[in-house]
């Protein structure tokens, strides 16, 4: 039974959805990218079938360079620990995307997911199922009956709070080292950029598939925590856009979520110490789409199975070592 009201937090539903086992920053593998990624595509090939619409869209990312030097790295390492994940080959801005300024080179393995779309669907599956309750959560109406918890007329042995950044509002797990960043995004419209991958350079351009329709971000602010919109990041990723593209477009929409990040970026999954009925599994920030499905798979292991959670992603890390 999900508890659920769509409208507390905009965060997935802003989401651009895009998976990437790379990190450009220290041009290093994503955290576990070579793990979760087969679980990810499984996960979501599995609802494509089962919804009969697609969710995954399989796209590569060009990577542009911001120096000589950074093209050297990726050459580098392309021929060894992230061959299987960067192409080598370096292109010119006199290829494919000849509006480009500088040089670029590929990211295989990447793509983006339908994140309305897979929210929609899965709703509507629950609610067909009856499995769905469109409310704001009480959390004064949470009680405990024996070896079960409670919730208005909901009987449960477990309790899972999936709250994303509004975790701060829950009694029991208010006092965990969650660092959220609000994020800020455009959907525009430009009739001349073509495009048939993400670009990527310090923002993405990410393709829909709407013709000339492209999602635009992101931005990082960790003091407004709204689901507000702000003039400064809309001028933001304008200016940065500009410096990629030399094309006119129109912004045709401006929307803003705020990522449920952790201090050590990690996921943040199990149960209260002293409430055992009450679990938690929350803190995916930007790898969400990546990292959701193998974490879900190793958090129903442990609890239906008993095999242990990694402490790397175990809530009793933000515990003190004294009340482990």
């Amino acid at each position: 039974m999900v508890i659920d009201k769509p409208d507390l937090s905009n965060c997935s539903k802003v989401a651009g959805g895009i998976y990437n086992p790379i990190v450009f920053k220290r041009l290093t593998q994503s955290w576990m990218a070579d793990m979760v990624l087969p679980v990810m595509l499984d996960f979501y090939e599995g609802l494509e079938e089962k919804f009969q619409s697609q969710l995954l869209h399989p796209v590569k990312i060009a990577r542009v360079f911001s120096n000589e030097e950074e093209e050297n790295l990726w050459q580098k390492k392309s021929l060894n620990e992230l061959n299987e994940f960067i192409d080598s080959e370096i292109y010119s801005s006199e290829n494919e995307y000849s509006f480009l300024k500088d040089s670029y080179a590929f990211v295989k393995q990447a793509g983006y997911v339908d994140v309305l779309k897979f929210l929609e669907l899965t709703r509507n599956f629950l609610e067909l199922r009856n499995s769905c309750v469109n409310e704001h959560f009480d959390y004064s109406l949470l009680h405990f009956e024996g070896e079960n918890v409670v919730y208005n007329n909901i009987s449960g042995s477990k309790i899972i709070f999936c709250e994303g950044h509004l975790y701060h509002k829950n009694p029991w797990f208010k006092h965990l080292k969650f660092k959220p960043a609000k994020g800020e995004m455009l959907t525009i419209f430009c009739e001349e950029l073509k495009a048939n991958s993400i670009i990527n350079k310090e923002i993405f351009i990410l393709p829909l598939p709407q013709k000339n329709h492209f999602k635009v971000g992101a931005t990082y602010d960790w003091e407004d925590l709204t689901d507000e919109t702000s003039k400064e990041a809309k001028s933001f990723l304008e200016e940065k856009l500009k410096k990629i593209i030399p094309y006119k477009y129109k912004v045709l929409k401006h929307e803003a979520g705020v990522r449920p990040s952790t201090t050590d970026r990690r996921p943040v999954m199990g149960f209260h110490l002293e409430n055992r009925n009450l679990g938690i599994f929350n803190g995916f920030g930007t790898k969400a789409i990546m990292l959701a499905p193998y974490f879900a798979k190793h958090f129903c292991s442990f609890m239906e199975n008993k095999t242990a959670l990694w402490q790397e992603v175990d809530v009793k890390r933000f515990y003190p070592a004294e009340v482990k």
